[in-house]
């Protein structure tokens, strides 16, 4: 009896597809993406009608052409507005697009001002600038900004590349640092 149980399921197993040409085991190469360049300890630098608007550097690189998209470890980018130093953006990892620049940084994410602003964030998208709107970082993660006499903290946030004009979304706290008086 037992055989004939095991039987009749090796059956319905085999005719219900278990065994069909989508099986993962059966999948060809060509389904898995592959990098068209990789790329290790380098640099990379982008203008716009001659004018710089970032610097690239990070320890690897995989280029995806057909998705357009880069995928990028142990990295740091310098972000211009109109030839100047407006931040420096590094993380762990990140995902650039190559079709608008923009980029979703993650792990251990840093943004430092030219003016010496600090943010931290575990997740950050930065959003390339258009026309004559500023380039800017988005996240909905917590983040931390330290300026020289206060910190910021809570949760969402949109402010532009240069770190100005922070709006923090939800659950925001302020410490003030006291003045020291001569």
């Amino acid at each position: 009896m037992k055989k004939l149980i095991l039987l009749e399921t090796l059956i319905l197993i085999l005719i219900s597809g278990g065994c069909t040409s989508k099986s993962p085991l059966s999948r060809t190469t060509n389904d898995i993406p592959v990098p068209q360049q990789k790329l290790e300890d380098f640099r990379l630098i982008a203008t716009e009608g001659g004018i710089k608007t970032w610097v690239l550097e990070a320890r690897a690189a995989q280029i995806y052409e057909k998705i357009k998209k880069t995928y990028i470890q142990d990295f740091k980018t310098s972000l211009y507005e109109e030839g100047e130093l407006a931040s420096i953006l590094s993380g762990q990892r990140g995902i650039l697009d190559i079709a608008t620049n923009n980029m979703k940084a993650t792990g251990n994410v840093v943004v430092t001002s030219a003016k010496g602003s600090c943010l931290e964030t575990e997740e950050l998208r930065y959003l390339s600038p258009t026309g004559k709107q500023k380039g800017k970082f988005v996240t909905e993660e917590f983040v931390k900004i330290t300026e020289p006499d206060r910190i910021t903290t809570g949760y969402g946030l949109e402010v532009e590349s240069d770190l100005e004009n922070a709006k923090i979304k939800r659950d925001v706290k302020v410490k003030v640092e006291a003045l020291s008086v001569p």
